[in-house]
This record gives structure tokens, C-alpha cells and sequence, in this order.
């Protein structure tokens, strides 16, 4: 899995957006509903990276 900048990601309620990845660490920030765009889910996401960092709004 390659993941890229503006991606986003689903954990459960929450949505965020990718916006850098640093080797196996990614970090995202959190977003507004985003209709229409592909979405992964987190367990699919960890399988490929070590670790998420969610940063402040």
C-alpha cells in the first residue's frame, strides 16, 4: 500500500487527512466529511505503517 499526500483515512466516526509521511510513520490531521473521495481504514492502513500521528487542528 502507498499511501500519498491528501489521502484519507476512516477510524470509525472520525475522517482524517494524510498530509506527510515520514518512512512507516504517517501523520495526519483531522478533516470535514469528505463525500465521493476513496477512503482507507485504519486496520488496512497499519498493516503497511508502523505508526500514526494524529496532529492538532
Amino acid at each position: 500500500m502507498q499511501l500519498n499526500r491528501n489521502d484519507i483515512i476512516k477510524d470509525g466516526r472520525n475522517i482524517y487527512g494524510v498530509f506527510c509521511i515520514l518512512g512507516s510513520v504517517i501523520y495526519v490531521k483531522p478533516v470535514p466529511d469528505v463525500n465521493g473521495t476513496p477512503v482507507y481504514g485504519l486496520g488496512e492502513v497499519l498493516k503497511y505503517y508502523r505508526k500514526i500521528e494524529v496532529m492538532g487542528k
